[in-house]
């Protein structure tokens, strides 16, 4: 019998989902593939969620429930438990792809990979959708001194964000005795950027990677009461800022982090909650970020565009108009390629 039981562990961590898990879950579980197994971990949700979970009779789904501890934790629990040879995290307010799971495992029957990355659709009010995860790496198998270049470009950036390889949890598949490998040099007590806290430790340590073009998850955006929109913890993620900026130089070593890659790490974190704080309007948390030397030394350094320049002049207000006239042209720019598509 081989060390693991199941090929693939599919882990959910669930908290107040209601509204959503149901999509969820029933999207994992229209796979006609039997070696998977789904750990549902309810987080403490104070609403239907749990029930929600034991309604399914599904031999596949296991449900644990546990003590409110924050999702990176939840996230660590399901690992702990998970008996497939890889793992894949889904969130509860998003979905996946009928061809996600039997995609992944015709590309391990050929070879073993330590991470394999696909592309992903965000999913907006109103149905809007984009797709994402795209980078100019040609879909195959990487490994020896070609995936060591890819890392140096993607990974190890420097001042070149959009090219990187996504961070992101989702959209992944992991290797389980790797995961659980660097678990214990991760940052868990974080609730804003925790993703990067597990991916960039794990992506500096593969040897073996395949990059899928196909989009097989579906990650809603707009979600009221996600982390993306709740500006009453603004304060609160500045300081993950900071503690996972110091988490990254105290770790340089053990994970290979360049000097230069650490210091855009230290820019692209502030200049992103000094982002969200000026849109949502909390001008004095922006002016502390600024007041900073070392952010404005680096501002001047990698900020580029508009953008940029009315961060560092504090010109919020103009921001603002700026940033909402993008969502604007992004809704106007869907509704009439959805029109066209109609006509045609």
């Amino acid at each position: 019998m081989r060390e693991y039981e199941k090929k693939i562990s599919v882990i959910v961590p669930v908290y107040n989902a209601e509204g959503y898990l149901t999509q969820c879950i029933d999207s994992i579980l229209a796979s006609p593939l039997e070696d998977i197994e789904v750990i549902a971990v309810d987080d403490g949700s104070a609403d239907r969620s749990l029930e929600i979970l034991m309604m399914y009779k599904d031999p596949r789904i296991k449900v644990f429930s546990k003590r409110n501890e924050g999702v990176f934790r939840t996230w660590k629990f399901g690992v702990e438990r998970a008996a497939g040879e890889y793992i894949i995290f889904v969130d509860a307010d998003d979905y996946v792809s009928p061809a996600l799971f039997e995609t992944v495992e015709s590309l391990l029957r050929l070879r073993e990979y330590d991470l394999i990355q696909h592309g992903w659709v965000e999913v907006y009010a109103k149905s809007q959708k984009k797709t994402c995860g795209s980078l100019d790496i040609p879909q195959g198998g990487y490994l020896g001194e070609e995936l060591e270049r890819i890392k140096e470009k993607y990974l190890f950036f420097k001042g070149q964000h959009e090219h990187e390889i996504p961070v992101l949890r989702w959209a992944k598949v992991f290797r389980t005795a790797l995961l659980r490998e660097i678990l214990p040099d991760t940052m868990e007590d974080i609730s804003m950027y925790e993703d990067d806290s597990i991916s960039r430790p794990y992506l500096s340590q593969i040897k073996s990677m395949y990059f899928l073009s196909d989009h097989l998850y579906y990650h809603r955006c707009d979600v009221v009461g996600s982390i993306c929109n709740s500006p009453e913890k603004l304060p609160r993620y500045l300081v993950d800022c900071k503690n996972l900026n110091a988490f990254f130089e105290d770790k340089k070593e053990r994970f290979g982090f360049p000097e230069e890659t650490l210091e855009y790490y230290y820019y692209f974190y502030h200049q992103s909650v000094m982002g969200e704080a000026v849109r949502f309007k909390n001008d004095e948390l922006a002016k502390r970020i600024l007041s900073e030397p070392k952010f404005r030394r680096l501002l001047e350094k990698y900020g580029k565009g508009v953008k940029a320049y009315l961060l560092r002049h504090r010109l919020f207000s103009l921001y603002r108009i700026l940033r909402k006239g993008k969502d604007v042209l992004r809704v106007a720019r869907y509704e009439v390629t959805r029109w066209i598509k109609k006509e045609a």
